[in-house]
């Protein structure tokens, strides 16, 4: 259950409005790919297809996402910090990188690194409100990084404002699930809240 709900919570962190643009079509095809092997838990080849995909597309957060998570589960850290440092200039200090950055460097030991890296894209991101069940993923998304950095009870004030609106079923639910992990946060990073599962 945690998995999955950190698989989500990443979607949520790089779907930052200003790193979103239209994707090559086959850069689309060799992550599709690469998903179906991971799948198949046939990671090398997974990793074939998500190098060809940036290979295109240097700047593609979603096939670099899927790379860097690749090698964590490898648990080759080391190689999905070397493919995070050669991003191109231009996306070096996008939210995203930063954030996948910093969780590489805990999965290294190097937590007070990877703290630095999580309260600089907190501080550039734009703050983000719920709207509807469309941004509810994304939303979460800043919660758990604004109770990372250290403003835990703010996002635990979010989630009490959350309660008087009208929501889904399925919102309900999923909220229902993360907030304890925020509630139980003492500090640590990403393996703190989600128990080293990643």
């Amino acid at each position: 259950m945690k998995r999955a709900i950190y698989i989500s919570i990443l979607v949520l962190i790089f779907s930052c409005k200003n790193e979103k643009k239209e994707r090559n079509p086959l850069v689309v095809a060799y992550q599709e790919k690469g998903i179906e092997y991971e799948m198949e838990n046939k990671t090398d080849s997974a990793i074939v297809f998500y190098k060809k995909a940036i290979e295109i597309a240097p700047t593609d957060i979603t096939t670099i996402e899927s790379l860097t998570k690749t090698y964590w589960r490898n648990e080759q850290p080391e190689l999905a910090l070397e493919i995070l440092n050669k991003v191109p200039s231009e996306i070096k200090q996008f939210n995203s990188i930063l954030t996948l950055k910093g969780m590489t460097l805990e999965k290294m030991d190097k937590l007070n690194e990877s703290m630095e890296l999580y309260k600089k894209a907190f501080e550039q991101s734009p703050k983000i409100r719920y709207k509807n069940e469309e941004n509810l993923m994304e939303f979460i998304g800043y919660l758990m990084l604004q109770t990372i950095v250290g403003e835990k009870e703010q996002a635990l004030a979010e989630f009490d404002r959350m309660k008087e609106k009208k929501l889904t079923e399925s919102e309900k639910q999923y909220i229902k699930s993360i907030q304890p992990l925020i509630e139980n946060y003492k500090g640590g990073g990403y393996n703190a809240i989600f128990g080293n599962e990643q």
